[in-house]
């Protein structure tokens, strides 16, 4: 007797699901965050750049798991509107990125509207689940970093 691989359907799609709930996720903060101006990538990768910075695009690319063309995309807006910019680093060719002092101003405005927007997901999925979620996204993370 021969074992056969389970009958795969593109409804089953696992991409289609993640990305499925992001987008609503998404929604969520995106309405929440809409008095800045931030969508929800720029807000998280301006709370990094303050946090953590001064970064270089490459640690920024990795940190946030995202490919840089990505990352620029985001970045672009922050700093065009000079909420972020360009710095050099201790080696002359490495430049880094670093908060403006605006873009400390609008992260301060714009974290108690991510927040709520946190409390909103959080009540609706509830405690047991939002910590299923978390976890199962770490290992997974965990899992498809070595793909």
């Amino acid at each position: 007797m021969t074992s056969q691989a389970p009958r795969l359907s593109p409804l089953d799609c696992t991409c289609f699901r993640v990305r499925s709930a992001a987008r609503r996720v998404t929604r969520i903060y995106s309405r929440h965050l809409a008095p800045t101006g931030l969508s929800i990538s720029q807000f998280s990768l301006l709370g990094f750049v303050i946090a953590e910075g001064p970064l270089a695009m490459g640690a920024l690319s990795e940190r946030l798991a995202t490919d840089r063309t990505t990352l620029t995309r985001n970045l672009r807006p922050l700093l065009a509107a000079g909420h972020v910019e360009h710095a050099v680093g201790t080696d002359r060719r490495r430049h880094e990125l670093v908060a403006t002092a605006s873009g400390r101003v609008l992260f301060k405005r714009a974290l108690p509207l991510w927040a709520k927007a946190e409390q909103e997901v959080r009540a609706a999925m509830g405690v047991r689940l939002t910590a299923n979620l978390h976890s199962v996204i770490d290992r997974s993370m965990e899992k498809l970093a070595t793909l």
